[in-house]
């Protein structure tokens, strides 16, 4: 009764007959309003540590599941090596396991190039938690295949924050992904899509990723070996696979996140080259319609290619379209001047003149 009493007191502000009574139950109020949000922030803390726990604790229960299952007797392997350590991957003794033979296998594909799109097998993601949820989700992306330092994550995501408040960012934004994940496989149960291992974050490896930036990357490699090695035609198949996954700029819906401007501009640089070799092999073997479009798409790139205004000239002039590749000339001309303030260099400059001269050119 006597608690009570005391409670009711405090709801009727009126019943204080002086300030040292106003005072009293004030300096209470507030002792109670930061014990509560001392406790808040501990349960937080605890919530964010148990996140994590139950993620490893899954983990392990995917390792059992896959051991008892009829496969033989795990063993473990270096799975990448860098400054933070060796991380731990998996293997089934006698061999690396094959892509398809774990149990539970998903199929992740993410688009970098262009917007942003992750999608698995049964939907795309429509919609990110929270912004920052998504930002280092595509941070992770930028090294798919291997573990990235919590601490390079908080430095690029929240360069301005003080560390605890930067890690717990990064626990909420991790947890949010994770969510995101399982809403995209209908995954009622826990599964590790992120896991956290010796302080650093990867994509768990039993996830089949795909990602198009990769697959660009390869396109183009093997485009150059092939066209080393004198297999022209097998070098320009690769370069077409290679283009045709190229939707446009690497994350160019996230245009001011720093941390994205040197990739975007490699890619960009790889791209206008591939487009400049199809350019070149369309040109030489007579194709001036595909020559066109490349060129066009190089311009829209980077309207200063002289090279790209150059094959225009000669693909509408073979084409027997002679004022076109005039317009062509003047467009270049016009464009120089104003971004450059300069003139088309001199081998612009002579086809132009061999065009008014009706020479082929």
């Amino acid at each position: 009764m006597e608690n009570a009493k005391g409670t009711n007191s405090l709801n009727r502000p009126n019943d204080y007959g002086d300030g040292t009574q106003w005072q009293d139950n004030i300096d209470l109020l507030r002792l109670v309003q930061s014990d509560y949000q001392g406790a808040r922030k501990q349960l937080e803390q605890v919530s964010y540590a148990l996140a994590e726990r139950e993620a490893l604790v899954s983990q392990h229960l995917q390792y059992a599941l896959i051991a008892s299952s009829g496969y033989r007797a795990l063993c473990l392997i270096p799975y990448g090596i860098g400054d933070t350590g060796c991380q731990m991957g998996k293997a089934i003794l006698g061999g690396i396991t094959k892509r398809g033979a774990l149990p539970g296998l998903m199929r992740l594909e993410v688009r970098c190039l262009g917007s942003f799109e992750v999608s698995s097998e049964w939907k795309h993601v429509q919609r990110w938690q929270s912004v920052k949820a998504k930002s280092v989700f595509q941070y992770l992306i930028t090294k798919p295949r291997e573990p990235i330092i919590k601490d390079v994550l908080m430095e690029a995501l929240w360069p301005d924050c003080e560390p605890q408040s930067a890690s717990n960012n990064l626990k909420a934004a991790i947890h949010s992904i994770r969510q995101t994940l399982s809403q995209l496989f209908n995954n009622k149960e826990s599964f590790p899509y992120i896991l956290f291992l010796q302080g650093s974050y990867l994509i768990n490896p039993e996830v089949d990723l795909w990602v198009d930036v990769e697959d660009f990357e390869q396109h183009w490699e093997r485009g150059r070996r092939l066209k080393r090695e004198g297999d022209l035609a097998k070098a320009i198949e690769e370069y077409e696979l290679a283009e045709a996954l190229y939707r446009g700029d690497y994350l160019e819906d996230s245009p001011y996140e720093e941390w994205t401007l040197l990739r975007r501009e490699a890619l960009k640089d790889t791209y206008l080259t591939i487009l400049g070799k199809l350019a070149d092999h369309s040109l030489e073997t007579a194709d001036y319609e595909s020559c066109v479009i490349y060129c066009q798409k190089i311009l829209a790139k980077d309207t200063c290619r002289e090279d790209a205004y150059q094959r225009l000239m000669r693909c509408y002039s073979r084409l027997g379209r002679r004022n076109r590749a005039l317009r062509w000339y003047e467009i270049c001309h016009r464009t120089i001047q104003a971004e450059l303030d300069t003139t088309p260099d001199h081998e612009t400059t002579a086809l132009y003149h061999q065009l008014l001269k009706n020479e082929p050119i």
